[in-house]
């Protein structure tokens, strides 16, 4: 991920170095380390799909609704490799199903590469304070949430690049980020960044209104960010594997540690096993250490915006799990059918009464469950140990 970014950042650089002294400002950074990106333009063509792509996004969001926690949901991809649309893209949904917040959610998009049409609106600095304007707007700042998901190539200094099909670059600091949310007047929120040294966003972002999750310590690479990729390890390990489950979003970052503990032991155990000469020539991997801080205050928004997602995972997981029991192919030390029916009527319980308090009927909440307990069931086949963990979790009272 490094790398990538400081050859962008170079090519940036040595493209108006020619500018004189506005090249020199911010010790060589033509932006004079403001948010933004310098950019050949879009095509007539192009720049009108991405504002009709931006205007239907910010057009369909409903009102806040008062006395209940709604969650808002931001997930960028500020890359132009694959990997990073499509983690942006299925973290939203997961995030959506988590925070009750499908129709609720913005996806932007550096795209997939040149000459591959646009899905999403560009993850251009305009659209993404654009959707930070409107959700703050929106949004209830004395109750409601905002998750901002961002996913990209990092450099050491903290910065996320921005880069489009190489029309484009830039970056997105932790003080840029701050200061647009704090201008849209967003208060309570949750930040997580998917980015190699992402840990700079710890320090900016350690308030009591804030949690903040990072891929990667200050100082370290995170992994997985291979363009052929469908996640990377950070984004594979807490979407992908730790939320599917009913636990609070920091449990399910401990999980998802945890699991890229284990990959990453993969990864330097491959490397052990290289010739001494192949080990000379290729770095050693060293662990990311994801990073987190939690506000007191908004770990109180987070667990109430959480409480109807999650029990509706805990109700899709047990569901799956008693449907294995009566088949007598049931999870270790989850067996008793008994037990397991009571869990699944307590928890389908919990869910339909958080339902009712959002608006959600009673065959909402059926359909989200019947989807979750399919979910649980497809992944299974590779997820085996979690999807039995996070049930066995659900069942604790």
């Amino acid at each position: 991920m490094a790398k990538a970014l400081a050859l962008g950042l170079a090519l940036l650089g040595a493209a108006f170095a020619s500018g004189g002294a506005h090249a020199q400002r911010g010790n060589g950074d033509p932006l004079g380390g403001q948010f933004g990106v310098i950019e050949v333009a879009l095509s007539p063509t192009e720049a009108a799909r991405d504002v009709d792509l931006m205007a239907q996004a910010l057009s369909k969001l409903p009102p806040q609704r008062p006395g209940v926690v709604d969650t808002y949901v931001i997930s960028a991809s500020f890359w132009s490799d694959p990997v990073f649309e499509n983690e942006a893209k299925e973290a939203a949904a997961i995030l959506g199903r988590r925070y009750d917040a499908t129709d609720r959610t913005v996806v932007l998009s550096a795209g997939r590469g040149a000459r591959l049409p646009r899905v999403y609106p560009s993850a251009s600095p305009n659209n993404f304070n654009a959707a930070i304007g409107k959700l703050g707007q929106v949004m209830d700042p004395k109750e409601d949430l905002l998750v901002v998901f961002v996913t990209s190539h990092g450099g050491q200094d903290g910065a996320v690049a921005l880069q489009e099909q190489g029309r484009s670059g830039g970056a997105l600091r932790a003080l840029h980020l701050r200061t647009s949310l704090q201008q849209a007047g967003i208060q309570t929120k949750l930040v997580i960044v998917s980015a190699c040294f992402s840990g700079h966003f710890i320090m900016p972002f350690t308030n009591p209104d804030t949690v903040v999750l990072t891929a990667a310590a200050a100082d370290k690479t995170s992994f997985g960010c291979e363009p052929s990729r469908d996640w990377t390890y950070f984004g594979d390990a807490l979407f992908n594997h730790a939320m599917r489950g009913g636990e609070s979003v920091l449990d399910a970052f401990h999980e998802a540690q945890g699991i890229i503990t284990k990959w990453e032991t993969g990864l330097h155990d491959n490397w052990l096993a290289l010739s001494p000469a192949q080990r000379r020539s290729t770095p050693e991997p060293v662990p990311s250490n994801p990073q987190s801080a939690g506000g007191e205050k908004a770990l109180a928004v987070v667990a109430a915006a959480e409480s109807y997602g999650n029990a509706i995972a805990c109700a899709g997981h047990l569901s799956f799990a008693l449907d294995r029991a009566k088949t007598g192919r049931g999870f270790k030390g989850m067996t008793d059918i008994a037990a397991l029916t009571a869990a699944v009527n307590a928890v389908q319980g919990r869910a339909t009464t958080q339902g009712q308090a959002r608006g959600r009927t009673p065959q909402d909440t059926g359909k989200a469950i019947a989807s979750a307990s399919a979910t649980a069931l497809q992944l299974f086949q590779a997820q085996a140990e979690y999807v039995t963990a996070h049930a066995s979790s659900c069942m604790a009272p």
